[in-house]
């Protein structure tokens, strides 16, 4: 018997979040990982990213967390202060480990401090997205339509309709004998 699931509509209903998060989540790290990667020179590997999320993700559920994601805002934060080394990673689980039992003085943390960390990670992004700026023709379409559904929507339900509108534009790409990279 599995209450969770039947709260939430069912082993099929799980499942398919399940699946929809996991994408979302794997879209996200690839993201964050290629951009550092292009603009610092800092390698990743598709294989590492999918084995340390799907282990965090396990040991999430054993201790009865949320499932374990990327951040786009949290790895810009690392980067602005410098933390990218394994080394830096180690050290931040190291005090999180031993902050946790101090957590609830972080609980008041005003909403707005903590979202002005995160803006101020991500604003220049958000404000000039320079990968959707440069898109053409249908491209320009899928790309931009898929930002502003996941902007008003929600990043799940924004990327599966995002998925949608590419697999119903895909006739046009090949119909037309538009050259693909």
């Amino acid at each position: 018997e599995a209450p969770v699931a039947e709260r939430m509509g069912g082993w099929p209903v799980v499942a398919i979040s399940a699946t929809l998060f996991s994408a979302v989540n794997f879209l996200s790290i690839m993201g964050i990982a290629s951009g550092f990667e292009t603009e610092d020179g800092i390698p990743w590997s598709a294989p590492r990213e999918l084995v340390s999320q799907g282990v965090s993700c396990g040991v999430a559920a054993l201790v009865g967390s949320a499932p374990v994601s990327g951040s786009l805002s949290r790895s810009l934060v690392s980067r602005m202060t410098g933390t990218t080394s394994q080394l830096a990673c180690i050290l931040t689980a190291c005090i999180w480990i031993v902050a946790l039992p101090y957590m609830s003085i972080m609980s008041p943390t005003p909403k707005a401090v903590l979202s002005a960390v995160i803006v101020s990670a991500v604003v220049k992004g958000v404000c000039m997205p320079k990968d959707l700026m440069k898109l053409q023709g249908v491209d320009f379409v899928v790309g931009w339509s898929t930002g502003i559904l996941t902007a008003v929507t929600s990043p799940t339900l924004g990327f599966g309709l995002g998925l949608v509108l590419y697999l119903v534009t895909v006739p046009l790409r090949s119909g037309k004998g538009t050259k693909q990279d």
